[in-house]
């Protein structure tokens, strides 16, 4: 069976974009917040995997180096999708939007984040300590669409908004409290366009209002505990190509531009430049699709941590996807 350009092409970009962001985009970004899902034609069902390593050492305030002190980690992804009528359809999406992971050597604190739980402990401030419990909020999505599909031109503009949250919190080891966190509102915008019957260009601009974010528990003697100086922006291009009815490549280039500001000690590096590279094999309905990502990190430096320089990260995932 020939599957069109717009699926499986088209495939091989959403998952290059889930591997990259999940390395490199600014702020707390981990998934890149895609609603691809929905253009799928028919009933669809899809499982992700990723896995990221990123490389970051530096140089603390007295100079001693730190070691790699950006521990490996991973995400996951599931999504189905139905179609209720010929205009209208619905899906439901779990992913892992927000996290980071950052291991300092003894004397200088870190701090782990990860949807939204927190753990810190800043030994030079202190002995200062957090524990924040898992909580959840509600938010919503809007967005908009506009596509041709005997092109494979597809132009859609997702919003979502901020999200807060209500955290159970224990300072210093003993002092109990609340701690509200609101992750901040972003706005995604996605396209592609078939150029010939086999070959598709693709992209996305992703905007994240981290200026807006911030993490200040009550006892904290240096408030913010993490923020950040300036919004995000994250853009990705790509060329897919059609190199047999069941088998399509992909290449994809991504840049986001340093902010200049002092860096957040969960993730002390700013800006950054990536190439990937992917592939998708398609076997009647189902299709498997994965990619690698190599990301050069932006220098940074931050006064009570050190400085980082000359730092990588590799991201690789797969996804399996069936039309039922």
């Amino acid at each position: 069976m020939t599957k069109p350009i717009s699926k499986t092409v088209a495939g091989i970009a959403i998952a290059l974009a889930g591997v990259g962001s999940a390395a490199t985009a600014g702020g707390l970004d981990r998934s890149g917040q895609s609603v691809d899902i929905l253009f799928e034609s028919g009933n669809y069902g899809e499982l992700s995997f990723g896995s990221i390593s990123p490389s970051v050492s530096g140089t603390d305030p007295i100079l001693n180096p730190t070691g790699d002190m950006a521990p490996s980690y991973t995400i996951a992804g599931l999504g189905v999708k139905v179609d209720i009528s010929d205009r209208f359809a619905v899906a439901l999406v779990y992913d892992q939007p927000f996290g980071a992971s950052a291991a300092y050597p003894a004397v200088f604190g870190g701090a782990s984040m990860q949807s939204t739980s927190a753990e810190a402990a800043m030994p030079l401030v202190g002995g200062y300590t957090l524990d924040m419990a898992t909580a959840s909020g509600v938010g919503y999505v809007a967005g908009a669409a506009f596509q041709i599909p005997d092109i494979a031109l597809r132009v859609a503009l997702t919003y979502r908004s901020a999200i807060t949250s209500t955290h159970d919190t224990v300072e210093f080891g003993a002092i109990p409290g609340t701690l509200s966190v609101t992750t901040p509102q972003s706005a995604n915008l996605e396209f592609q366009t078939g150029i010939n019957p086999k070959t598709l260009v693709f992209g996305s601009v992703r905007w994240v209002n981290w200026s807006a974010f911030s993490v200040a528990p009550t006892n904290y003697p240096l408030n913010p505990l993490v923020s950040y100086a300036s919004d995000s922006v994250t853009y990705s291009l790509g060329v897919g190509r059609k190199l047999t009815d069941s088998l399509s490549g992909a290449v994809t280039v991504g840049y986001e531009a340093a902010s200049g500001g002092v860096p957040s000690a969960l993730a002390p590096t700013d800006g950054n430049i990536s190439v990937g590279v992917g592939v998708t094999y398609t076997m009647g309905d189902a299709k498997i699709t994965g990619g690698v990502r190599y990301i050069w990190l932006g220098d940074a430096a931050h006064p009570a941590v050190g400085t980082f320089a000359g730092n990588t990260a590799i991201a690789a995932g797969i996804s399996v996807g069936f039309d039922f």
